[in-house]
């Protein structure tokens, strides 16, 4: 019987990790710094902002260990973790990768799209928007 038990028990964590690793989707894209060129949409596309026109530079640090900082005219905002996972995306329709950063330190701050689906395009210009009708997308492109 003892026997038997640590077999169920050494199965059931096997299927358990596996199941993890599946949905655990890999950063390795995104790690980097990245500088805010602007975040534009929202209702009747009327949202319309970037450094010059809010006299402000941001930055977003996405490491490896799945933290990140947001810096505001060089000093450090806000701290916290992120996660990757996919979601079916509105636009096309697809699975998508989406970022969820852990904004719950400061819930005021909001400096850019923190939740949505993350892209990387023109290898070094990153988008995230969340995925609404009528939704708003920040821009970035990448520092180091």
């Amino acid at each position: 019987m003892r026997k038997f038990i640590t077999i169920l028990i050494t199965a059931i964590t096997f299927i358990s990790c596996g199941a993890e690793s599946e949905n655990k989707v890999q950063n390795s894209d995104f790690v980097g710094k990245w500088k805010w060129t602007g975040t534009h949409g929202g209702f009747a596309d009327h949202l319309h902002e970037t450094p010059a026109s809010t006299e402000t530079t941001l930055q977003l640090n996405l490491m490896k260990n799945y933290t990140f900082t947001i810096l505001k005219d060089g000093k450090e905002v806000m701290i916290g973790k992120y996660e990757l996972t996919t979601i079916k995306s509105i636009y096309t329709g697809e699975m998508e990768k989406y970022i969820t950063c852990d904004m719950s330190n400061n819930p005021d701050g909001r400096y850019f799209v923190t939740n949505g689906i993350i892209k990387i395009y023109e290898q070094n210009k990153l988008s995230i928007d969340d995925n609404n009708y009528d939704g708003i997308g920040s821009g970035f492109e990448r520092i180091e």
